[in-house]
């Protein structure tokens, strides 16, 4: 699954949609559950994902994802990942990925930052 993991987050950088909606689609299961600070309910279909990760590309274009940290306990994967911005800003999140029985990321949970102590 970590391969799987790695090319979803690269996913959301590429700029056309065809090519983006085709890498999804070959590592995602079409049932899933998704949900980050910025979605307002679970996505649980690969269509809604599809175009809630096309929303990101079309408003920053140039920006990009990709994982910098993966450990895994048990079946469940935790991500780091780090959303850039054209203009070099940065983002840090977490993502809790549990695989479907294909080991396919089929439940995704995101949080913002890394959890620092306040």
């Amino acid at each position: 699954m970590s391969h799987a993991v790695e090319t979803f987050f690269e996913a959301w950088g590429d700029p056309n949609p065809d090519t983006r909606a085709a890498t999804l689609r070959a590592i995602l299961p079409t049932e899933l559950y998704y949900l980050d600070p910025r979605t307002s309910d679970a996505l649980t279909d690969i269509d809604a994902l599809i175009g809630y990760i096309a929303m990101y590309t079309e408003y920053a274009p140039g920006a990009s994802a990709r994982v910098v940290n993966l450990s895994t306990t048990g079946s469940t994967q935790r991500a780091t990942v780090e959303f850039a911005m054209a203009d070099g800003m940065k983002q840090f999140g977490q993502y809790f990925i549990e695989p479907d029985d294909q080991s396919r990321p089929a439940r995704m949970t995101g949080f913002v930052g890394l959890g620092e102590p306040e």
